[in-house]
């Protein structure tokens, strides 16, 4: 259903083989339970918790790029699921903000090339009010009640 390729956004990314539907779970992301400290600046992670963090799989999640206007996002635990209908050849994509929660996390240059790209990829609790509300639900389960508006 999904394979590995380079990416004109970031070195390579994860590709729908096929059309897939709505709902369609795509990948579970999994790989080495570390804390915060164990993180090493620019490996693949994946934040789970407030000092939680899934390292590197060596699989297909380590390589599904952000979007500011994601065709994934997550539903239950750590499964990525299809938002919307993605056509086979398109780049799998979620926004990297429903995982971050750093408070001191600078954020980093967007280049998803979105028309609503919001330029900078910022941990969730820097959002504005309205961005956090519409990612809410693509957020990972220990974000989604944890900023209340």
């Amino acid at each position: 259903m999904i394979y590995v390729k380079a990416s004109a956004q970031h070195g390579r990314g994860v590709f729908a083989a096929c059309d897939i539907a709505p709902g369609t779970v795509l990948i579970v992301f999994k790989g080495p339970l570390l804390r915060r400290a164990e993180v090493e600046p620019g490996s693949y992670h994946l934040q789970i918790g407030e000092d939680l963090y899934l390292g590197a799989s060596g699989e297909a999640d380590d390589y599904v790029n952000h979007s500011c206007e994601p065709n994934a996002g997550f539903r239950e635990g750590l499964s990525l699921c299809a938002l919307r209908a993605i056509r086979a050849g398109e780049e799998i994509t979620w926004d990297y903000s429903c995982a971050i929660d750093e408070e001191d996390f600078a954020g980093f240059a967007c280049a998803c090339g979105a028309p609503a790209c919001r330029g900078v990829v910022r941990s969730f609790r820097h959002l504005d009010r309205v961005t956090r509300e519409r990612l809410r639900i693509w957020a990972l389960p220990y974000l989604r009640g944890r900023h209340r508006d």
